[in-house]
């Protein structure tokens, strides 16, 4: 048992390493994350800046903070910005939230606003580190609580509560992610200005629509195998497109390439973008497809087609409905042969007679270079087709 003057003996002992060991937990410099953080931002096509940089305990504060897209003329400007639970690892500089409460931003009439955005688990790999996402910057989660835009004094989109997860699966390396916008409104009215479109969607009575958004799947880092198992879209009293796919080579390092080749392409002449338009196309051999699938589930919007069409022809729908029947194999035979335009024919009249669902499938025995697929499209698309094992089925 220590004697009271040697535990005093060791006080000062003591307090040096705990002071040693909040050094170590906060060795690093607000400058030197803001400045990583911009950069890879930078590389996703996103320009940050701000007028000052901070350390507070575990966050970096910004002030005069404003992020620049290439889409947005002038940077929207959000003004005291966070990372806030700023941890690091040998590979990486780990954010534990973002917040965003609020911003607006107007730019030629249009007014973008949005409320509640929030992130978690922000990863932001060092340079030259070992991080399996080779600098890209990524996230556990993702919330927005509302995104609106305006034209004027029209409001004419908007979402409410979009949230994404992500999750590194340790064992094979492979990111779990899914999706999903509870509720999107789109405002038709405003958008429309001609007569003629005006009259189509009061016919159809799509002034606005409404819909939701679901997304699941993963991506295998080793060889960018990304796989989506689920993307709909559902209008309501139209219908739902579900597209899912699986495509290789999409890797961190394919994604840092594309993103370092928009980059030069920004500032290029007119022949330095040529040739950065034909390097991307060498870089897209790196690229296989595997699957694709394009699924429409009808909820009213075919037969409002019919309708429409027999309307301004003067005919009944029945009529539109055969002559889509027939026109089809006319416009497909000169393309996909006549096994396939076969097969789509009948596919057509099906789904025409009762629209339930209707899909277009590609599912070639061997996963496909994207390289392969373009050329053989504008020199074959018979061949293609075959290729790729084109198929389409109706009311399955």
């Amino acid at each position: 048992m220590l004697s009271p003057s040697s535990k005093l003996k060791l006080f000062p002992v003591a307090a040096l390493f705990s002071a040693t060991a909040l050094q170590s937990a906060f060795a690093w410099e607000a400058e030197e994350v803001a400045e990583r953080y911009k950069d890879l931002m930078g590389r996703q096509g996103v320009t940050l800046s701000w007028s000052n940089v901070s350390k507070d305990g575990d966050s970096v504060l910004f002030d005069g903070f404003k992020i620049a897209l290439a889409t947005i003329g002038k940077p929207v400007e959000i003004g005291e910005f966070a990372l806030q639970n700023v941890s690091e690892t040998d590979d990486t500089y780990q954010v534990g939230l973002i917040e965003v409460d609020s911003f607006e931003h107007t730019e030629d009439e249009a007014t973008v606003a949005l409320d509640g955005l929030e992130m978690t688990g922000v990863l932001i790999p060092k340079e030259g580190s070992n991080s399996p996402y080779a600098g890209i910057t990524t996230y556990k989660t993702f919330a927005l609580g509302s995104f609106k835009l305006a034209m004027g004094s029209n409001d004419v989109f908007s979402f409410n509560d979009l949230k994404a997860d992500t999750g590194l699966q340790d064992n094979d390396g492979t990111m779990k992610f899914n999706a999903n916008v509870r509720d999107f409104w789109v405002n038709l009215d405003a958008l429309v200005k001609d007569a003629k479109g005006r009259s189509v969607i009061e016919e159809f009575g799509y002034k606005e629509l409404n819909g939701h958004v679901d997304m699941v799947g993963d991506w295998r880092l080793e060889d960018g195998l990304m796989t989506i198992s689920k993307y709909d879209i559902v209008v309501d009293k139209a219908g739902a497109l579900g597209i899912t796919g699986e495509v290789s080579g999409y890797t961190p390092d394919f994604i840092k390439t594309l993103q370092d080749m928009q980059n030069k392409m920004e500032s290029a002449t007119p022949e330095q973008k040529q040739a950065q338009g034909l390097a991307m196309l060498g870089l897209m051999q790196q690229l296989n497809l595997h699957g694709l699938s394009l699924r429409f589930d009808d909820a009213s919007l075919t037969n409002k087609v019919l309708a429409l069409v027999a309307k301004q022809q003067g005919v009944q729908p029945g009529d539109v409905a055969n002559q889509a029947k027939a026109i089809v194999p006319l416009l497909a035979a000169q393309y996909l042969g006549s096994d396939l335009t076969q097969s789509l024919s009948k596919a057509v009249a099906s789904y025409i007679d009762n629209p339930k669902n209707i899909e277009i499938r590609a599912a070639p025995p061997e996963p496909m270079p994207f390289a392969v697929l373009m050329g053989t499209a504008m020199g074959s698309p018979e061949t293609l087709a075959k290729q790729v094992g084109l198929e389409v089925v109706a009311n399955q």
